[in-house]
């Protein structure tokens, strides 16, 4: 059958855009890494659970590809379309291979507790230099930590109420000392500290007598805590609650920086350190005062549980 030359023409055109067309489809369907920064063979993608990745690799250069921390390859979660042309090993990082034929184009199943990572082995090309390390970038982590994040703002709100006002941290508590005192360690009973008080949900109002070396650099408490602020180089004594008998009991406590927060408010509580003691009483208890529903001396802000600030289960004396 003889075709025209303008038949020829028109089937020719035809095939160069079937062509174009099946060549578009595949450039799209493969994710060509590119560049993290100053050195073309460590390279970036942004993860997508559909995309195969394209890996630029040759004889005699490994490959690292390196998840997220905390993200691990499974039990059998590795596959690879010719095991004999590659060397795979495993780590808590991520997989490592090395090419160990001359021709080692194939394809690479990654499954890891997190996600499913399709790979594509190709050899390197003029627009791909070879991929030594691949790192990715995370949507999925960041949607979840900004949905957390909104979480916690959201707590925050609610643990508030609403309330917007600012109250100042509390200040170091002034020292005066009785004209009984005298300079010696030994001699320091009759030395009395006193706070000045403190609008809003602090109070500052307290009272020390006894070891000066003892006392806090600050004391206050919100309603729900009591907190003894140490900025200073000494060892921490031990801080005791009077019981309504007149016994003493350890408090609870967590560290907050170079702050103690007992986990509760009393009337008076004892400072011992060796035979060392520091009498302190609480001049604003209020026992039936207002509930301190954020549970922070610091309006604007609230404390929450691990759980209700998205970190998981509590842990022991968090």
């Amino acid at each position: 059958m003889t075709v025209c030359p303008l038949d020829l023409l028109l089937t020719r055109t035809s095939v160069a855009l079937v062509v174009l067309v099946v060549t578009g489809t595949c450039a799209f369907a493969l994710d060509t890494p590119r560049s993290c920064g100053a050195d073309p063979h460590v390279q970036c993608a942004s993860y997508d659970p559909d995309q195969v990745y394209r890996v630029a690799t040759m004889p005699g250069r490994a490959v690292m590809i390196q998840f997220e921390p905390g993200e691990h390859i499974i039990d059998h979660g590795a596959g690879i379309g010719d095991a004999k042309a590659w060397h795979m090993a495993m780590n808590d990082s991520g997989a490592l291979l090395k090419p160990g034929a001359m021709q080692p184009e194939t394809n690479l199943v990654l499954v890891t507790n997190r996600r499913t990572y399709t790979i594509s082995l190709a050899d390197v090309s003029a627009s791909q230099p070879a991929t030594w390390v691949l790192r990715f970038d995370y949507p999925d982590t960041r949607a979840k930590a900004s949905a957390a994040q909104l979480r916690r703002q959201q707590a925050v709100a609610d643990a508030l109420g609403g309330a917007q006002a600012r109250v100042p941290t509390p200040a170091a508590p002034p020292v005066t000392t009785s004209a009984s005192a005298k300079t010696s360690p030994a001699a320091t009973v009759g030395v009395v500290v006193k706070t000045s008080a403190s609008g809003g949900d602090t109070n500052m109002q307290y009272m020390m007598r006894g070891d000066r070396a003892l006392a806090p650099t600050a004391l206050w408490d919100d309603g729900r805590f009591t907190y003894f602020k140490y900025a200073t180089a000494r060892d921490l004594p031990t801080i005791f609650t009077k019981l309504p008998d007149g016994g003493e009991a350890t408090v609870n406590f967590h560290m907050e920086g170079d702050t103690v927060v007992a986990h509760e408010v009393s009337r008076e509580f004892v400072i011992r350190y060796g035979e060392s003691v520091l009498g302190i009483r609480n001049d604003g208890y209020a026992p039936d005062g207002r509930y301190n529903a954020s549970g922070s001396s610091l309006p604007g802000t609230a404390r929450l549980s691990r759980e209700r600030a998205g970190f998981g289960t509590a842990r022991p004396g968090s």
